[in-house]
C-alpha cells in the first residue's frame, strides 16, 4: 500500500492508519467516529405538532403525507446516541476513540 488508504472498513484498518502513520492524517477519520454517533433520530408520529417537545435535544418535523398531499403529519425526533453508528459497528468504544484522539506524540 502506498499512502494514506481511501477507505477504512475495519477496526484493524483504523489501527494500521494509527500506527503506520502521524496524527495530524488519521486524527479526523477517529473524530468522524464520534461526532457520527449522535444524530437526530425519528421516535415518532404525533397527532399534532403540540404533543411534541422542542428542546435542544428535541424537536417536531413538519412532512407532508406521501399518500394523501393534503394532510400533515408530524413527527417527534431526538438528538441522541446511534446505537446503530460505525464507531459501535467496527467494535470501538467512544472511550477508546476519545483516548486515541488524546495521544498526541
Amino acid at each position: 500500500m502506498e499512502g494514506y488508504p481511501k477507505y477504512l472498513n475495519t477496526k484493524n484498518d483504523y489501527y494500521y492508519v494509527k500506527n503506520h502513520f502521524i496524527y495530524e492524517q488519521y486524527k479526523n477519520d477517529f473524530q468522524k467516529l464520534l461526532d457520527n454517533r449522535i444524530l437526530w433520530l425519528n421516535t415518532g408520529l404525533l397527532e399534532n405538532e403540540i404533543d411534541g417537545i422542542t428542546d435542544e435535544t428535541h424537536k417536531v418535523i413538519t412532512m407532508d403525507n406521501m399518500t394523501n398531499p393534503e394532510e400533515i403529519q408530524y413527527y417527534q425526533y431526538e438528538y441522541k446516541e446511534d446505537i446503530n453508528c460505525r464507531l459501535f459497528k467496527l467494535g470501538f468504544t467512544v472511550a477508546e476513540v476519545e483516548e486515541i484522539l488524546q495521544e498526541v506524540i
